[in-house]
């Protein structure tokens, strides 16, 4: 891997070889002083790198979104992350907006964040060339007998669980591709009631048929196992991310896919109702995909599938309409989206209580928490994404995506 980096302060350009050298050993560092080695030529070899470090004053008095501004159409431009200290949160999204991949603080840079924020950058770099990295076979999870049989697949452990159904990776015999199998729980195979939701949650998924929503390849709702075959999504869930520590761009690129996924989601009239970290996937190339919609409801539907009186919906991340058993149409998501984000920029969760009703009562009644000084920037579209009242909030996924990236 070949880093540039580009900054002003020798000091600065010293510390950052020495972070790189110490987490990318094999990795060429170049390090650029414009003002010793000139800005960058118009011929400039952009694409001899595979990322740039850029300070966000690069020349005394100039500004790193600028020199984006006149470098970033060139053919083979690297991923950019913009290195700075002073800069608020508006910084970062008018850093969004003018390309740059990343945004990080000089003062909170560690070996760690940077090591990832390079890793993201070239995940993100392959999906734009349309490259698809080679899948490394999940170890994580919980290894299983010969409980579970499904005709065709080979199981090799169960991953995940939820009120339903229990989720396993697997293999498929005949090409021996990885992929996710959601089998309903043996307790309720019966069950008519439960049955019908994997259905129509298998019917809304092959509908919507988007980039941002898990592919679907099989379904079995006739045999002794009720189960959907949908893609294995090596890049892991958003919780994971969150625990691991996200970036304030970072979260805000995610928004950017979450709005797109959601935009497509509504635009095929069907509401998630269930948006939660968990429930927001990466592919291995860092895109991003919304599953899990059992509980999702079609705009047009008369009938929801769900008992009166029961709360399904994760309290955490539930909207006050539906806290309050009111309808629940996109923007109540875009409620969840604005929760989601609070979790995404501080790591904790917006409310916390003992149990479901405590939760409730605070996304009816609570007041909106208040971002860190540093993150004060994002206040005003947290508030307008959480806002209590459906009517002040962003009326549609395409508005919030349209409010970030313009």
């Amino acid at each position: 891997m070949r880093v540039l980096v580009i900054d002003d302060a020798v000091e600065t350009l010293v510390s950052l070889e020495r972070s790189l050298r110490q987490i990318m050993p094999d990795a060429a560092v170049i390090l650029w002083n414009p003002e010793r080695q000139g800005r960058p030529h118009a011929d400039f070899d952009w694409p001899a790198y595979d990322a740039l470090l850029l300070s966000e004053t690069p020349y005394p008095g100039e500004d790193a979104l600028v020199w984006l501004g006149a470098f970033r159409d060139r053919p083979g431009f690297p991923p950019t992350i913009v290195l700075g200290e002073n800069a608020g949160e508006d910084y970062a999204v008018r850093a969004i907006r003018a390309g740059a991949f990343d945004f990080l603080r000089k003062s909170e840079l560690t070996p760690v964040k940077l090591a990832m924020v390079l890793k993201e950058s070239q995940l993100e770099a392959k999906a734009a060339r349309n490259e698809t990295p080679r899948i490394v076979p999940d170890t994580i999870g919980e290894p299983i007998g010969g409980s579970v049989s499904i005709p065709g697949y080979r199981i090799l452990r169960r991953i995940g669980e939820g009120g339903m159904s229990k989720v396993y990776l697997a293999e498929r015999l005949y090409d021996e591709q990885q992929l996710v199998l959601k089998v309903l729980d043996p307790r309720i195979q019966r069950d008519p009631h439960w049955r019908a939701r994997l259905e129509r949650e298998y019917r809304i998924i092959q509908r919507i048929r988007n980039e941002h929503v898990a592919v679907v390849y099989d379904q079995g709702f006739d045999g002794e196992q009720t189960f959907i075959a949908m893609e294995y999504f090596a890049g892991g869930d958003l919780q994971h991310r969150i625990q691991r520590g996200m970036t304030s761009m970072a979260a805000l690129k995610t928004l950017v896919q979450i709005a797109k996924a959601l935009d497509a989601v509504h635009t095929a009239d069907v509401v998630h109702r269930d948006l939660k970290p968990q429930n927001i996937m990466f592919r291995a190339n860092n895109r991003l995909a919304i599953l899990d919609f059992g509980l999702a409801r079609e705009m047009a539907a008369t009938s929801t599938l769900t008992q009166k009186g029961v709360v399904m919906a994760t309290p955490l991340y539930m909207s006050p309409e539906q806290c309050m058993g009111r309808p629940h149409d996109p923007r109540g998501d875009l409620y969840s989206v604005g929760v989601i984000l609070y979790e995404m920029l501080t790591g904790h969760h917006m409310y916390t209580g003992e149990n479901a009703t405590q939760l409730a009562y605070q996304h009816v009644h609570g007041a909106i928490p208040k971002l860190p000084p540093r993150l004060a920037g994002y206040q005003p579209l947290l508030e307008r994404l959480v806002a209590k009242d459906p009517a002040h909030r962003f009326q549609s996924a395409r508005e919030l995506y349209n409010f970030i990236v313009h």
